[in-house]
């Protein structure tokens, strides 16, 4: 088993945000809706014999999650980000470092988002 190598936040703020080619996007209002589409497995389609599985999973983002979204796809490194979130919101640089971090983690953990780490 291999270890994964523990970043400093230098590197995390100079990675860049790439966003899942498989997800799609729809608009409702402010509201933006991120589509992804369930992995074909065997536990899955098992699964699916007994119970109804959908085949989308729908992400609902409100205004604020929808501007950190839109900026994702730009694929601008997460300093640049967490910059415009200060701007945009005018709230300290701290506070937007945690707040676009714990989001973008979330992104991540949902594989909607991945980051581009130069070596």
């Amino acid at each position: 088993m291999t270890r994964r190598k523990t970043l400093t936040p230098e590197e995390v703020l100079n990675a860049k945000v790439v966003v899942n080619q498989a997800v799609r996007t729809e608009e409702k209002g402010k509201e933006l809706i991120i589509v992804v589409s369930r992995k074909k497995s065997f536990f899955v389609n098992l699964l699916s014999f007994v119970l109804v599985v959908p085949k989308e999973k729908k992400l609902v983002l409100d205004e604020l999650g929808a501007e950190v979204y839109r900026d994702c796809r730009q694929n601008l490194p997460v300093s640049e980000i967490v910059a415009n979130f200060q701007k945009r919101h005018n709230v300290s640089e701290d506070y937007s470092r945690q707040s676009v971090m714990i989001y973008l983690k979330t992104l991540a953990q949902r594989s909607i988002v991945g980051f581009l780490i130069k070596e």
